[in-house]
Parts: C-alpha cells; structure tokens; sequence
C-alpha cells in the first residue's frame, strides 16, 4: 500500500492548501485543483518560508507579519496558533504530526516515520484524533481569548499533556509491531497522574513491567544476598534513612551488584561502568533525554538495555519536580 505522506498540513514543503497536491516551483495556481495558491499563503520576510494567508505570526521563526517583531523578553510559544476560529482545528491536526515525527525519532526508529503515518490513516486512531483535535482547538481559542499572549505559556503546556497523552495511546495502542520495544498498555493509565494522588511504587511496576525484563531486581532485601546489598550501598545506593526502596537492578556483568540502579520514592540511584556513582531526586530532575542506546538524566549517562532505557525514560519524564507523599508524625 502506498504510503501516505503527513503533507497536508506542513507549509514548509510546497503542496496546495486545498487538495495537498506537490505544486511545480513557481506556480500561482494548483495544476490539480486550480486552486489559486498564491492567494492562499503569504511569504514571511524573515526566513522566506511559506505560511497561510491568515497568519499573524510566522509558523516558522515567530515574525509578527503585522510589524511588531516580538521583543527577546517576550514568551514565544512552541506551538504557533493564529487563533483564527476558522483554521485553529486544521492547525492543531497539523501541530499532531510535528510531534509524532519527534516522538518516533527520540523513542522509536527514525527511518520507519513514514509507516507511522500510514498507521495513522489506515487506522481508528485518524477519528478518535478528529474529536481531540476539534477539542484542543477549542480549548485554546478560549484560552487566548481570556489571556492573550499572556496565557501562551500555559497554552503551551496544556497542548504538550494533550499531545503526549494522545501519542503515547496511538504508539502503544496502535502501532505495537512498528516500536521494537514492547511497551505496556498500563502506561496510558498516567496521562493526568499528579504527586499525592497516585501509588508511585503500582506507578513503577507499570512503567517498567519487570516480567518482561531479562535484569535481576531485587525486591525483597531480606532475602538479598548479604553481600550484594553492601555492595550496592557501598557503590550507588546512598539513600537516606528515612527514603523507601524499591528495588535494586544488578546490571554489574559478573553479578555483584557494583554497578546497577536503584528507585526509591524520593529519587533514582545509579552507577554505570567506569563512572562514578550518580544519583537524582525526582523534585530536582530537569531532564530526561534518550540517545540511540543509553538516556541522559540532568546530563548525566545511564544505560540498562533497550527495553528498560525507553520504560524508564517515559517513566522520569512523568516524576519531574515528583515530592514524597507527606506521613504525618
């Protein structure tokens, strides 16, 4: 089957606006349609990208096409909107593909974009994504029109929990033989998780599905080999008194526990070979980013195996800024 290409809604390639068609350089009329392109998008004097006529800011580099340039002080938003009521829903549709084509390329294998695509429109997801889209659309204009341009940091942040939520339903649900990594469908029940409201250890077990995982953990430190926890303490887990642990993973190769890791309900715990022992509270955790075979968190390297990397890359990015539940005394 062909594949079907995410064209529709990108103004950088040059397709027409009203039947998709890739147009010949140059030309002010669709050879498909006959729609007058040239009418229909206006060129930003920045970068010379193309945009649709109605736009106020350039959906490329943020100019104010109506001449005010957005001074360096002044938020400017990830998601550029023209809150025109009549284009806001094709917008946020096309805001969707900017973010599964990142999606696939951080998690997943860059040069299979294209089936994802195809997966989209092949499948139910297309429709259930036509109700979010009309949804988020609405969502926003109402906002910008009770905030304006002071509102757009939060806009921002609300369309980013719409779009993770949304991608990881259509990637887990949908496209389970495309992502070379199982992922567990008990990662969807924390799209809206919030700290103090949600079991963080029932949270861990789900992100990271220990069944499916080939690592030794270790669970119950009672019946942990005596050595084994020294070793760890000794190496990595430097947790405090009062912290709860939850497990230890030995990644060490001749099964010592020197290096391995360790979460606990304050924070994660880790040492890799060759380096020196690393650990990060979730309330401190500012980044999580995930390179071809290992992750980064707050810059600093960790590497367990594929599978866990990806599991636990979703799972941090979900405990930035996490506080322990309060125990009353």
């Amino acid at each position: 089957m062909p594949v079907v290409k995410t064209f529709v809604y990108n103004w950088r390639m040059n397709y027409c606006p009203n039947c998709a068609a890739e147009l010949i350089p140059g030309s002010k009329f669709c050879h498909r349609c006959g729609d007058k392109v040239a009418e229909k998008t206006k060129v930003c004097p920045a970068c010379h990208e193309s945009n649709p006529l109605a736009s106020v800011f350039c959906h490329h580099c943020g100019f104010h096409f109506e001449g005010k340039q957005r001074p360096d002080r002044h938020y400017v938003p990830r998601y550029h909107l023209d809150f025109d009521p009549k284009t806001i829903t094709e917008q946020v549709k096309a805001l969707f593909f900017r973010g599964l084509k990142s999606r696939v390329e951080q998690e997943h294998d860059p040069a299979r974009y294209s089936d994802y695509v195809e997966r989209f429109y092949q499948s139910k997801f297309r429709e259930v994504y036509a109700i979010r889209a009309k949804q988020i659309a609405e969502d926003a204009l109402k906002h910008w029109e009770r905030f304006g341009t002071e509102g757009l940091p939060e806009l921002d942040r609300r369309i980013d929990n719409a779009f993770e939520g949304l991608l990881d339903y259509f990637i887990i649900q949908f496209c389970p033989d495309l992502n070379g990594i199982l992922l567990p469908d008990a990662i969807l029940r924390y799209e809206r998780v919030q700290p103090g409201q949600t079991d963080l250890w029932r949270m861990i077990q789900d992100f990271l599905d220990f069944d499916h995982e080939e690592e030794v953990f270790y669970f119950n430190f009672v019946a942990m080999p005596e050595a084994l926890v020294a070793n760890a303490c000794k190496q990595f887990l430097t947790a405090g008194r009062r912290e709860k642990v939850y497990f230890i993973c030995d990644l060490s190769l001749k099964g010592n526990c020197k290096e391995g890791f360790a979460m606990t309900d304050r924070g994660i715990y880790w040492r890799a070979p060759f380096d020196k022992a690393r650990q990060v509270m979730y309330a401190d955790l500012k980044e999580v980013a995930k390179g071809k075979d290992w992750l980064t968190i707050n810059g600093h390297f960790f590497n367990a195996n594929p599978s866990l990397n990806l599991k636990l890359c979703k799972l941090l990015k979900k405990l930035r800024g996490w506080q322990p539940a309060t125990v009353a005394v």
